[in-house]
This record gives C-alpha cells, sequence and structure tokens, in this order.
C-alpha cells in the first residue's frame, strides 16, 4: 500500500469523525475517491485530468457511494508496539539478492557496510516493505511494485520474511503497517530534500515537512487537485435560457397578433390624416391616385413631363439697349475728335514738351555737362535741365489733354467691344432660327472679332449709301428677341410653380411609400407570428427535450459541486494541519538533539529555543544562546550542515515521542558532513538517548562503522551485530559475511592475547590507549580539568603517547577537590602503565607501534597482559562527557 493511499486512508478516517462535521455527499466523494484511489492518484491537475476523472466517476457513482466510514484497516495509536525488536529477516528473491539470504537481527545494534552496488540499498528496502508493506523509490520513479521488486536473474520477488521478539520474548511475525513503522525509517534522500527545499524561496517551502516525514507522495496528490471542477460539470441551466427566451419571443407573437384589429386601424387613421395634410377633404386613395404609378398616371407624372420640356432661352436684348450701344462709341469717337484737333493746335508745344523730357531723362548721366555741346554746366550762360523743369512745368496743360485723349481712346474701344459682343448675340438668335441667309445675319456674320475704326458708322446715326443692312433692319430683329425674352421669363416663372408642386406630390410619394410599408410589415409580421405560434412546439421539440435532459444534469452536477468544493477544503485544511499533528510536542527533544550533534560548536551558537511549525504557513524559528531573546527563520540563518542536522534531529525526535523500537539509518550518515558526525555518533551510539531502541545502519564509510565500535561502551559492545556485503561473484548474489569480529581496539588487543600473540596484542593496545587518553581528557575538560602540560620533542613534534598519559596521570593527581568515582580508577590504571618503566620494549611499543623486525627479543607477557587489562579497565569506565 503506498504511502500517499495510507494518508489519504487517515485523511478519510478523519473526516468521518463526527466532529469535523463533513456533509453526508462530502463523505460519499471521499469514499469514492479512496475506493479508485489508484487510477484516480495517476491523474494530474495539467488539463483538467483529475477534475474530469472525478466528474465522470461522481456522475455514475456517487448516489449509489454509501457515507459511512470504510473498512479501513485500524491506525496504530502512538507508543502501541506489537513486538519490542527485531529477531531476522530473510530476503530473496528481492531486488538485488537472486536467493534467500538470512540475517540475524537480534542485537540491538546492526551495522551494514559494504561498497556501492554491493546489495546495501536492496537491504533497505526489504526492511521497508516488510514493515511498510511498499517500497517508496518505486512510486517516486512510477515503476510498478512488482516489477521494481522482482530480482532481474531470478524474474520473481518474494516478500522479505521479518520475525520479531515480542514484549514476552516470544519469536512472532511481523506484519507490515504503514502507520505504525513509517517514522522508523531515516533515509538520506529525505535529509538531502530537505536541505534542498530550505535553499529554495520562502513560498515554495510549503512541502518541507512533507518531505522530511515522508508524506511528500500525499502532499503531491493532494496538490494536484484542481481548485474547481465547475468547467467539467452542467450548473448553468444554458438551454433553459435559450428556451426561455424563445418561449418570451412566442409571448410578444401573441401580443402581435392581438393587437391586429387596433395596428391595423391606427395605420388608416395614420393614412386618412395624411391625405387631409394635403387638401381638405382629400382621401387616401385620392392622394395615391393624385400620385399616380407607372401603370396609371396621376398628376405627378404629369408635371414631370411639363417640366422635362425644354423652355425658350434668354437672348438678354432689347431695342434701347442695343441703341446704346451703338451711341456709346459713337459718342466716345466725337470726343476723340475734338481732344485730337486740340493737339494738332498745338502741335510746336507738343515738340518742345517731348524735347525738355529728353533733357531731364539725361540728366541721370550727364548732370554737369551739356548734353548738346558737352560743355560744362559751370560755363554755360543757361543750365539746360533746370531750363527743362521750368518748360515742362508750363506745359503742363498740354500732359493732361494728351492723358485725356489716351482715356478717350480706350473708352472708344472698350464701346466698340460692348457693340460687337451685343452684336454677336443677336447674330445667334438668327442662327438659332436657321435665318443665316438674311441681309442682316450676313453684315452680322462678316464684322471681324475686333474690327477697327467707327466700323459701325455704315448703320448708325445714319444709314450709309451702300450698306447691306439698316439699323432698323437690326432693331427689328432684337424686338423679336426682347419678345422672345418675354416670353420664356413667363415660362420659368410658370416652371417654378409647376416644380414646387412636384416637390410636394413627391413629399406625399414618400410618405404614401412608408404607410404602405409600414401596413406591409405589419401584414407580414401578423403572417410570422401566427405561423410561429402554430410551429413552436414542433420546431423546439428537440431543444424542449434537451431542456429537460439539462435539468436533470443540473440537479445531478450541483450537489457534486457542493460536495468537491467542501471536500477540497477539508482535504487541504487536513493537509496544512499535517505539520502540527507531526511536530507537536518535538520542539524541545529536536533541539537538544541538535545540540549534542553540534556539541563542539560554540555554546553561543547552540539553540535556547526551537520553534517547529504548527501550519503549513509557519516558519521553523530559532534562537541562540548567544541572544535568547532573539527568533530568526532557521533556513535562512543556519548552514546546509547544520539544517542537514536539524532535519536529522527531527526524524529522531518524531521517532522518540512515539517510542519507535527502531529507527533505520538509510545511508543516512551519508548525507552529513564530516564535521558533525562524531557529535552524531555521540549522541545516537553512545548516549542514553536510544538505549532501548533497536538500531539498524547501512553505510558505505568503513570508518564510521569502525567508530562506532570504538565508543561502544564495553556494557553495550557484546549487543552489536556488524555485516560485510560485498560484490557478487558472478552468480549475481551479494556475498554476505556476518561474523565480522570487532574493531573495537581493547577487543582487539585482549583477543590477540588470548592468542599468544603479544605483538598484536601491544599493537591494538597502543591504539586503544590513544583512544581511551584522548576519551580522559575530553572527559576532564568537561569537568574543568582539561588544561595539562605535555612535553614535546621539538617544534611541530607529536606527544608521546607516554608523554600525554603522564600529563593526564599528574593533572588527576594534582585536582585535590576534584571528586569523581572514576578518578580512583584512573589514578590506578594510569599509575600502573605508567609503572612500566619508559625504557621498557612494551613502551617502546605502545610510543612508536610495532613494525616488522627481524631478531626481536620476545615480549614480557606478564607486562602485556597488565597493558590489556588496564586498558580493559579504563574502557569499563563511563567516559562520557559531563557523566
Amino acid at each position: 500500500m503506498s504511502t500517499a493511499k495510507r494518508d489519504f486512508e487517515r485523511f478519510v478516517i478523519w473526516l468521518h469523525q463526527p466532529a469535523v462535521g463533513a456533509p453526508s455527499d462530502v463523505r460519499r466523494l471521499a469514499n469514492l475517491a479512496l475506493a479508485n484511489f489508484d487510477a484516480l492518484a495517476r491523474t494530474s491537475r495539467q488539463h483538467s485530468q483529475r477534475s474530469t476523472f472525478l466528474v465522470d466517476l461522481a456522475r455514475r457513482n456517487l448516489a449509489q457511494t454509501p457515507d459511512g466510514q470504510p473498512n479501513i484497516q485500524e491506525i496504530a495509536a502512538d507508543g502501541t508496539w506489537p513486538w519490542r525488536r527485531l529477531r531476522s529477516m530473510t530476503i530473496g528473491p528481492f531486488r538485488g539478492f537472486r536467493t534467500p539470504e538470512p540475517f540475524d537481527l537480534q542485537k540491538r545494534v546492526i551495522l551494514f557496510y559494504g561498497p556501492n552496488g554491493s546489495g546495501k540499498t536492496s537491504l533497505c528496502e526489504g526492511l521497508e516493505y516488510g514493515l511498510l508493506g511498499s517500497v517508496e523509490e518505486a512510486e517516486s520513479k512510477r515503476i510498478d511494485g512488482r516489477a521494481y521488486l522482482t530480482n532481474l536473474h531470478a524474474r520473481r520477488f518474494e516478500p522479505p520474511t521479518l520475525r520479531a521478539t515480542d514484549h514476552q520474548n516470544r519469536d512472532v511475525a511481523v506484519a507490515a503497517s504503514a502507520d505504525t513503522f513509517r517514522f522508523c525509517f531515516v533515509e538520506k534522500n529525505r535529509i538531502d530534500a530537505f536541505s534542498r527545499i530550505a535553499a529554495r524561496p520562502p513560498a515554495q517551502r510549503t512541502e518541507l515537512i512533507a518531505t522530511l516525514f515522508g508524506m511528500d507522495k500525499f502532499n503531491d496528490f493532494v496538490g494536484h487537485f484542481n481548485e474547481s471542477i465547475d468547467q467539467q460539470l452542467t450548473l448553468t441551466a444554458a438551454k433553459q435560457i435559450v428556451l426561455t427566451g424563445k418561449r418570451n419571443a412566442l409571448l410578444a407573437d401573441q401580443a402581435t397578433v392581438n393587437g391586429e384589429a387596433q395596428a391595423l386601424s391606427s395605420l388608416t387613421n395614420e393614412e386618412a390624416n395624411l391625405a387631409l395634410t394635403h387638401s381638405e377633404g382629400m382621401t387616401y386613395a385620392g392622394l395615391k391616385a393624385l400620385i399616380g404609378t407607372a401603370e396609371t398616371p396621376g398628376r405627378l407624372q404629369e408635371l414631370e413631363g411639363i417640366l422635362n420640356a425644354v423652355p425658350p432661352a434668354a437672348i438678354g436684348l432689347t431695342r434701347q439697349g442695343l441703341l446704346s450701344a451703338f451711341e456709346a462709341p459713337h459718342l466716345r469717337l466725337e470726343e476723340v475728335v475734338g481732344i485730337t484737333a486740340q493737339l494738332q493746335a498745338r502741335s510746336s508745344q507738343v515738340s518742345f514738351k517731348d524735347l525738355y523730357t529728353a533733357v531731364l531723362a539725361l540728366q541721370a548721366g550727364e548732370d554737369d555737362h551739356c548734353p548738346a555741346c558737352n560743355t560744362p554746366l559751370a560755363e554755360v550762360k543757361a543750365n539746360p535741365y533746370e531750363k527743362a523743369s521750368a518748360g515742362l512745368i508750363q506745359l503742363k496743360e498740354l500732359g493732361e489733354l494728351q492723358e485725356r485723349l489716351a482715356t478717350a481712346q480706350e473708352k472708344v474701344a472698350t464701346a466698340s467691344r460692348e457693340l460687337r459682343r451685343q452684336l454677336g448675340v443677336l447674330s445667334a438668335f438668327l442662327a438659332s432660327y436657321e435665318e443665316q441667309e438674311t441681309p442682316v445675319f450676313h453684315y452680322l456674320a462678316g464684322l471681324a472679332a475686333e474690327p477697327a475704326g467707327d466700323w459701325w458708322a455704315a448703320v448708325y446715326p445714319t444709314h450709309q449709301d451702300g450698306a447691306a443692312v439698316t439699323l432698323d433692319q437690326i432693331l427689328a430683329i432684337v424686338d423679336r428677341a426682347e419678345a422672345q425674352d418675354r416670353t420664356s421669363a413667363l415660362a420659368r416663372l410658370e416652371r417654378q410653380r409647376n416644380i414646387a408642386e412636384r416637390d410636394r406630390l413627391n413629399e406625399f410619394r414618400l410618405a404614401v411609400q412608408v404607410q404602405d410599408l409600414k401596413r406591409q410589415q405589419l401584414v407580414d409580421s401578423l403572417a410570422a407570428a401566427k405561423a410561429r405560434i402554430a410551429a413552436f412546439d414542433v420546431d423546439n421539440a428537440p431543444l424542449i427535450e434537451e431542456v429537460a435532459q439539462e435539468a436533470r444534469d443540473v440537479a445531478r452536477d450541483e450537489p457534486i459541486k457542493s460536495a468537491y468544493d467542501r471536500f477540497l477544503t477539508l482535504l487541504k485544511s487536513y493537509r496544512n494541519e499535517l505539520p502540527g499533528t507531526l511536530m507537536a510536542g518535538l520542539n524541545e527533544t529536536a533541539m537538544n538533539l541538535y545540540n549534542e550533534f553540534n556539541r563542539n560548536d560554540l555554546d553561543a551558537d547552540k539553540l535556547s529555543a526551537l520553534h517547529l511549525p504548527l501550519t503549513a504557513e509557519q516558519k521553523i524559528e530559532i534562537s541562540f544562546r548567544g541572544n535568547p531573546q532573539v527568533r530568526v527563520d532557521a533556513l535562512r540563518i543556519l548552514s546546509e550542515g547544520h539544517i542537514r542536522c536539524l532535519g536529522l534531529a527531527i526524524l529522531l525526535a518524531k521517532g522518540q515521542s512515539i517510542q519507535s523500537p527502531l529507527i533505520v539509518f538509510d545511508d543516512a550518515i551519508n548525507a552529513i558532513d564530516h564535521d558533525h558526525r562524531s557529535g552524531i555518533r555521540e549522541t545516537i551510539f553512545e548516549s542514553d538517548h536510544f538505549a532501548d531502541t533497536q538500531l539498524i545502519v547501512t553505510c558505505h564509510s568503513n570508518e564510521f562503522i569502525k567508530d562506532i565500535q570504538q565508543h561502544l561502551s564495553a556494557q553495550r559492545r557484546d549487543d552489536c551485530q556488524v555485516y560485510l556485503l560485498r560484490h557478487h561473484i558472478g552468480n549475481y548474489q551479494p556475498r554476505v559475511t556476518g561474523n565480522i569480529p570487532s574493531r573495537n581496539y581493547v577487543v582487539k588487543a585482549r583477543s590477540s592475547k588470548d592468542a599468544l600473540d603479544n605483538r598484536e596484542a601491544l599493537a591494538s593496545s597502543r591504539q586503544g590507549l590513544e583512544m581511551l587518553a584522548e576519551k580522559v581528557w575530553r572527559w576532564l575538560a568537561s569537568h574543568g580539568l582539561g588544561v595539562i602540560n605535555l612535553q614535546l620533542a621539538g617544534v611541530g613534534a607529536e606527544p608521546s603517547l607516554r608523554n600525554l598519559s603522564e600529563a593526564l596521570y599528574k593533572r588527576l593527581n594534582d585536582s585535590a577537590t576534584f571528586n569523581h568515582p572514576n578518578k580512583a580508577v584512573l589514578v590506578d590504571t594510569f599509575g600502573r602503565i605508567l609503572g612500566i618503566p619508559a625504557a621498557n620494549l612494551v613502551w617502546t611499543y605502545l610510543n612508536k607501534g610495532t613494525h616488522e623486525e627481524a631478531n626481536r627479543d620476545d615480549f614480557d607477557a606478564d607486562l602485556v597482559e597488565s597493558v590489556v587489562q588496564t586498558l580493559e579497565a579504563l574502557d569499563g569506565l563511563d567516559l562520557r562527557p559531563g557523566r
């Protein structure tokens, strides 16, 4: 069973609690989702996959789904454990194990080490499957569980067989329970993910706690529900709106039919009133007859015919006008003749005027010489320029007379042109009547366009002999043109009256067209309304059926929408409350574990308070001992290494809070940097925090496994089992060695001594004494006695082991006021080992180590035994800091 499904089951159980108050349809929907969990979990929010799937499911099954709590495996209460320690596991065929492999798990501390690919992960996944019933990695990779767990070479898998020791020391089978054992696992991947999420922006840290506790799958499952399923539901009666609109239109049709008589009567009154606006007593039919049509022409067509006739043209000539035109050039010419006679009488003066004018014109270039003789003006008797100016003044009247002559000549020309124009009009008049052969036309046609001289003198003022026409003949033609103009004026006046009458009738024609169109539209609308009323039910039968189905769909989908909205709200609320559920009561324990992990940090950098979030929106906040009043965001302040320590501390605090009998470290130590591993090792394996907890560790670090064995107390050392896993040798089965001897130096020294191998006994004793001396020094430091005096052989030299032992021995003897049960034993043991002379071969080996040397004297067996016993005495003391 997947962890996400089990978490959803917990939600369903919570949802059915009376205190939650979930409506019946919400409980039904939750039960339906649980029954189809696997298919539902394969969908996502993209393209509304999940909402589409869930809506289809709800439409088919929601009404038939019971609203009571489904039969779900009981969730174990915290602290209620069916056994106290694992006893054994047989694994295979399973993942990397091709054949069954038994493991003895009766010890409190079980250590597995070996290179990558040697089967450690398969081993942990076997424990995970046996305890939880599923393997999270298969779910993460979306691989079918059976395919993921099958051994490639055996092509099958068998569930691992787990057995345990219960509280009555009986051998019992282990039943998988995700609820009971989910917090027994501390995995490297979770700690890594915790540190990575911590590096994200605050808005993206909502899944922080879910990831740490392995609930990220449930978190993802909840996150893939669409915010709304409205798009997949029928919630609006759209077709009903259409049908209602059509029925409303039908009501309008009925109103149209009901108002037929009144509408027709109103149109008839409008038509009668329109006719009366034309004339008193006029009827609408009479008005239409007056307007007429193409088939039955009326007054309007008659007026159009009259107005289409071309009226006589206006000539614009009169007898008096032409006589005046003849007289004007004649009179102007007489004036020219008179002025010319006056000028001729003063012709000599004209010559002098021209001379004076010419002299003055030369003045600009010859103003200092006489223009005639070139004599300087200073030498002449009379200045010619002054004489010319004076002469011109005297001849002023002559100039004015010349100007009058020019003006009179221009007037003659203007009058001549006007007379020629009028005669041209008269010529066109004759041509319009086709009288080109008459004498008058010939005379007129023979005139030049710009005739010169007194050309009119042949007919005016008196007829000259030999002229083709007379003035009277010309005037007779003008009289005819003048009579035509009078007729044309009368015709234009009548035409304006006809135009006014036509325009008025056209206005009535348009008004009549509007009235006729209104009547036709009314008739058409009445006919259409009557047809629609008659055909409505038939034409809209499909729509009426769709409206009925739509009503059923809305009635079906509205409860689904209501149930989903409430269901999603409760589901998110449950998910958001998970941090509070998981973190409740862990602050103090997690803080203490974190401080012990970081025991080598400055005291000011350790935590004085830890505030774990109780909602998804809250932060992990901490206060440091150096400034306990200030709370800060832990994920923003702490380094990545410290964040990893914090994640591990939270997981272990959770295990302690539920009194878990087992914690499995799946390569978790490798998620922690080297600076913190010693503190974590001491906290987990040497302190009393997990003294009653079975610890199973997989690790590829030989040194870490060695350090665990070295620092386990003598009282707990026998309760430890070490397994070595190595690569297969061609049979695709990991090589498992379970009788790995202890790597503890004191144990190895005793084993070598019992085998009469004094050299190896001393070699291990040297390493053991180094370890124990360092432990004693740290223990003294925890009691304020860490300052010692050491002698060094030179700059950069390391202190010898004897010098260190002597310094510790002296520090113990000099601290007269320090009283502790361990003090007497320490003084005695260091005294005994220092009682061996420094020059003795034993100390040579303890100080420098053993090397392969030929012809070496044998060691003193009693001294070697004394050394080993001394180390065993030291090893038996509780030298944990602060104890």
